[in-house]
């Protein structure tokens, strides 16, 4: 996974190594959803705000260190494998 600070300093960004398919029913089931649309969702891990794209991009936002978005995305792909 490529993980990088998003262009708006307030984020993160998880980038897997090769193009995945998230299961949204499965991320859908385990944490709470703000946003559900068809190409991607919303949702609320601890403090944080997640952008889930299908193609397995990762949008962390209110995260200000990089150790702790690498282990909120680890957990997300575990979860929507």
């Amino acid at each position: 996974m490529i993980l990088r600070r998003c262009s708006t300093k307030g984020a993160f960004e998880a980038i897997p190594e090769k193009n995945i398919n998230l299961n949204f029913d499965k991320i859908k089931s385990k944490y709470p959803i703000i946003a559900d649309l068809p190409i991607l969702i919303l949702i609320k891990y601890n403090n944080y705000e997640v952008t889930c794209y299908k193609n397995g991009k990762l949008i962390i936002r209110k995260c200000d260190i990089k150790e702790e978005a690498e282990k909120v995305a680890d957990e997300i792909y575990s979860v929507a494998k």
